[in-house]
């Protein structure tokens, strides 16, 4: 990395590196204008009157940010006054301890940007307008699109004007002097026209991504063809290249500002490698290399970065990213696979191969697409389903003389909670429907072709997830249930009411005999494993031929973000069968913790690699894996990892991300966190620093098993 970069990485650390917010006094009369027609010309107004700065250091421009005087980007949901008034509400707040409302992430389309320009968007409005002819909402949300175009270009332009008026000063150097005359050629170029150069699609990425500063996607893909052009006709090299990855990757790290409260975390922004091509070969490639090895030289938090790994990814791939993880201080690296979420794209939820091939992760390890939203914000208490049966259905569970007809029971009132959570879910996106979005839909995949915003329906490319919180602590009940209750009788169901009723006071004994004997999900047992194949059957029987209301299959995760819903949920849960008492944190993920993971990581990651037969769970899902600081340091510990996390891929697992600090360290760090300020974690998705977590995040890192080398 050269003095350039890292006086910039410097710079975004030191504060924040984005032009100070001009207010704009807008006219009045704009009221009086469609909501897209007024949206896109203040926007322009506001843009246009925004200062185009950047440092002698930049080569790539176009920073700025939107203050919430009009409707803005999507993912930080700037001006979008409807949807801060469900959040007000529903944000944070637990509903009938079920529903929590929680934030969605989308990718703009960048590379089809890069591709065909804003002069191409603009003949698909102009085709767009013939199918709408005579439907005057969908012709002013055109219009309103065709305005934005405008105000971009004209922004563009104004960076051009700016780099030329520093190339002539009589005091600038002839090498910054020929860099500002380059630099202002790519803004009179991109993001207009299609890119020409691999220099150009990274300033068209760069300045675009200010309109839906959330993921990048795939740029190993769509950036490989300028990429290769350049190197093979010489107007590249490859230490350019990084140069311009580099300055990118500063850009976004530093969109988020110190001051806020996400600064430390890395699922601000969330992109992939590898994966699959489009003719079904192995994606990962020289680009990918570079962007990796590109990333992982500089010391920023954002963005993070999964590989997505599939059959045809060789071991060297593989071991590859598992090195940069255990070397990258940042815990920026996470791991998916391509096998089982493309299986069920293309299978159950109908698909072609030529999207599904194409999906990207964002934010806390959300699946999503290039130019695509992630439909989830709806995080769940999926035990609340058990604990309903065993109170509120309580003689008909006395009355139940099998396991069998036990689970008939309970299936009732899981599909009673399923319902309810697909209701709230329903009347969230309907909140959120309520703002209309210009800025960011030009962005995303099917606004212009139905004339819709992204936030009314507009997005052809969306996935629906809502995410359980507790499902291993459902599981594990469960098990308990058919295991002491029905199979072994070591406990009459009303014995073990009596014991949930009473918080395990006065039953510590036959607590500590479950907790002891208990036959718990992810040990690779034959029990465990089947209940926890029912439940997700279950839940598949209830999605099953239905969506959400704009349309979108269901599927589900068990991923908690940024905020401790596991918690919440869980201070307001009674006790439940797997020996958790009352108000304690429900667990999260697909795994286990507090040692009842107790064969090793190998039966572990066996069970939750077979959990799901099917694929209801392939949507915002996550399994930590915490491992003795030795299985990454010493290097023969190191490749049996890498084989054991390759074994998990092709058994089916989803997802995994690790953390290998041990729980001592953790203890340590939150007894007095000033001595431990830089020490950061994989949560839930993401990464952060461990003593700026929330305590209930931070008892739930410390609790997960260490698995010893």
């Amino acid at each position: 990395m050269n003095d350039r970069i890292q006086r910039l990485i410097v710079a975004a650390h030191a504060g924040d590196i984005y032009p100070k917010q001009v207010k704009v006094d807008y006219d009045a009369f704009d009221e009086k204008l469609s909501d897209p027609q007024r949206i896109a010309k203040r926007l322009t107004e506001y843009m246009s009157a925004q200062p185009c700065a950047f440092s002698d250091d930049n080569e790539l421009v176009g920073m700025i940010r939107f203050d919430g005087s009009v409707e803005g980007p999507l993912f930080p949901r700037i001006g979008h006054r409807f949807f801060y008034e469900a959040a007000g509400k529903y944000y944070r707040h637990p509903q009938e301890n079920l529903c929590t409302f929680e934030w969605q992430h989308s990718n703009a389309d960048f590379g089809k940007v890069i591709r065909i320009g804003l002069v191409g968007l603009r003949a698909e409005i102009v085709g767009a307008r013939r199918q709408y002819e005579s439907d005057m909402k969908r012709l002013e949300f055109l219009a309103g699109l065709e305005s934005m175009i405008r105000g971009i270009v004209n922004r563009s332009h104004q960076y051009a004007a700016e780099c030329r008026r520093r190339a002539v000063d009589p005091a600038t150097p002839p090498k910054r002097r020929a860099a500002l005359l380059r630099m202002a050629a790519n803004c009179e170029r991109v993001p207009e026209h299609p890119a020409q150069t691999f220099e150009e699609a990274v300033q068209c990425l760069y300045f675009c991504f200010q309109f839906q500063p959330d993921s990048i996607g795939r740029p190993d893909q769509y950036l490989l063809p300028l990429y290769e052009r350049g190197l093979a006709d010489g107007t590249l090299t490859r230490d350019h290249a990084k140069e311009l990855l580099q300055e990118l990757f500063v850009m976004i790290h530093g969109y988020t500002p110190p001051s806020s409260g996400n600064a430390d975390k890395g699922a601000e922004s969330h992109f992939v490698v590898g994966g699959y091509t489009i003719d079904h070969r192995c994606a990962w490639n020289d680009l990918s290399e570079l962007i990796v090895e590109s990333l992982m030289e500089t010391d920023l938090v954002r963005p993070q970065i999964s590989l997505r790994w599939n059959q045809l990814t060789p071991r060297s791939v593989l071991r590859r990213m598992l090195d940069a993880e255990r070397k990258d201080r940042n815990k920026r690296i996470a791991f998916v696979n391509d096998e089982p979420r493309i299986a069920d794209m293309t299978g159950r939820r109908g698909m072609p191969w030529k999207e599904a091939f194409d999906y990207i992760m964002v934010g806390c390890n959300e699946p999503a697409f290039q130019g695509g939203i992630s439909l989830g914000g709806n995080t769940v208490n999926i035990v609340r389903s058990l604990v309903r049966t065993l109170d509120g259905r309580r003689a008909e569970a006395l009355a139940c003389r099998d396991f069998d007809s036990f689970y008939s029971l309970y299936e009732q009132e899981l599909r009673h909670d399923l319902e309810t959570i697909l209701d709230y879910s329903n009347r969230f996106n309907m909140l959120r429907s309520r703002d209309c979005n210009v800025l960011t839909s030009l962005l995303m995949s099917g606004c212009i072709e139905r004339a819709a915003s992204v936030t009314q329906g507009g997005a052809t490319r969306a996935l629906w997830c809502a995410h359980f919180m507790g499902s291993t602590n459902l599981i594990d009940s469960l098990c308990v249930i058919r295991q002491f209750v029905f199979e072994e009788k070591r406990c009459t169901m009303e014995a073990l009411l009596a014991a949930l009723d009473a918080d395990w006071k006065g039953h510590e004994a036959l607590r500590e005999e479950i907790l002891r004997d208990g036959r718990f999900y992810g040990n690779g047992d034959d029990l465990a494993d089947s209940v926890a194949h029912r439940f997700y059957r279950s839940v598949a029987a209830f999605a099953e031929g239905r969506t959400d209301f704009f349309g979108h299959p269901l599927t589900f995760g068990n991923l908690t973000g940024y905020n401790a819903h596991f918690a919440w949920f869980g201070a307001q849960t009674k006790a439940t069968p797997d020996g958790r008492v009352f108000g304690s944190a429900l667990l999260f993920g697909g795994g286990q913790s507090n040692g009842k993971d107790r064969d090793g990581p190998t039966s572990l990651m066996r069970s939750v690699a077979h959990m799901d037969p099917t694929g209801i769970m392939t949507g915002d899902s996550i399994l930590n894996l915490s491992v003795d600081e030795r299985i990454v340091t010493d290097d023969e510990s190191f490749e049996k990892l890498v084989a054991l996390v390759e074994t998990y891929f092709r058994e089916g697992g989803l997802h995994i991300q690790l953390n290998h600090v041990s729980a001592e360290e953790l203890r340590a760090a939150k007894a007095n966190p000033d001595a431990y300020k830089s020490l950061r974690v994989r949560v839930s998705g993401f990464s952060a620093y461990f003593v700026g977590l929330a305590e209930s995040i931070r008892d739930d890192v410390i609790a997960r098993t260490e698995h010893k080398a």
